[in-house]
């Protein structure tokens, strides 16, 4: 498939040749993802083909262009030139307009591949429904799912390496965008036989004097935390685990409580001892559910179609 690209905007490179008019759609693939990993291997690798065929196919784009798109560095991958920065930008763009071109042939029938992104505590309760709602009403894409964590989720969208991620609203800087679906719940949870397993609420002057066994996944231990903080209050932490299921066994121990947003479909832990969940009295989580994307770049179909099954699956009744 050949693909003609206008100068000068956004793009400023040399007087127009013929030559330009032989790139292609695959040179253009090979390029960003090149530009996106640093690495004429690692491209080769995730794209299934052999190294030369990604060295070539630069080789003849930057010969069709006129200019040298990447510095070569021995044994160290390659960077992106200043014109291969602004080439790399148009790309981008070029290439989304064709899957969405593409697919308005067919409405409601996407193909191709998604990245996507799942915060990791989320995955376990909305990411099977979701990839199913996504099946359901786009049967010809395939979404491809990282589990990430709050940073990652910054790095792994600025790389491009996901086009859209469902998460929390953690504070991600102004490159990132977030598009709220609902507020995340919030409760402490005790261990069966703890007193206040027999409360029907619990207020948070009362956690603090207690030891909290704390989630401690970068962001997420900020949120926690800043519960009490608001609160001017400071928690006894008594011991940190970056695993959910770690710290609720820890808790139905009855090595003290915890506070979670996620709520499994039952309270029983993986060793087979039961929490009591209960209502923080005065206290609103404040902390939303939704999808984050780069700012200033329209959502493709694809990523519509994710949003939507995320939607549909975190609003179900």
């Amino acid at each position: 498939m050949l693909l003609y690209i206008g100068y000068p905007h956004p793009y400023e490179g040399p007087p127009v040749s013929k030559s330009r008019d032989s790139l292609t759609l695959t040179q253009l693939r090979y390029f960003t993802r090149v530009a996106e990993l640093g690495s004429m291997t690692a491209a080769a690798d995730e794209l299934f083909v052999a190294q030369s065929g990604v060295s070539t196919a630069i080789h003849q784009l930057e010969k069709s262009l006129g200019t040298t798109l990447f510095i070569r560095r021995r044994s160290k991958g390659v960077v992106l030139t200043e014109q291969g920065r602004a080439f790399h930008a148009a790309v981008i763009h070029v290439l989304e307009s064709v899957d969405d071109a593409v697919s308005a042939l067919s409405p409601g029938q996407l193909t191709g591949t998604l990245a996507a992104g799942c915060f990791t505590t989320l995955a376990p309760y909305w990411l099977p429904e979701v990839l199913e709602r996504l099946q359901a009403s786009s049967p010809g894409l395939t979404c491809t799912v990282h589990e990430v964590t709050a940073d990652q989720v910054i790095s792994l969208l600025q790389r491009r390496e996901i086009e859209v991620a469902l998460t929390y609203d953690f504070d991600y800087g102004r490159d990132i965008d977030f598009e709220r679906i609902t507020e995340a719940p919030i409760y402490a949870a005790v261990a069966e036989d703890d007193p206040l397993a027999q409360r029907s609420s619990v207020s948070l002057r009362e956690l603090a004097q207690l030891p909290l066994i704390l989630l401690d996944m970068d962001k997420s231990t900020n949120y926690f935390l800043s519960l009490f903080r608001d609160a001017h209050l400071r928690p006894v932490v008594h011991q940190k685990f970056e695993s959910m299921e770690v710290v609720r066994s820890m808790v139905a121990r009855g090595h003290g409580y915890t506070i979670l947003n996620q709520r499994p479909a039952h309270d029983f832990t993986n060793d087979g001892f039961q929490l009591v969940r209960l209502p923080i009295a005065g206290v609103r989580s404040r902390l939303q559910t939704g999808v984050v994307y780069r700012s200033g770049e329209p959502l493709s179909l694809k990523s519509q179609a994710f949003l939507e099954a995320c939607r549909n699956a975190l609003l179900q009744e």
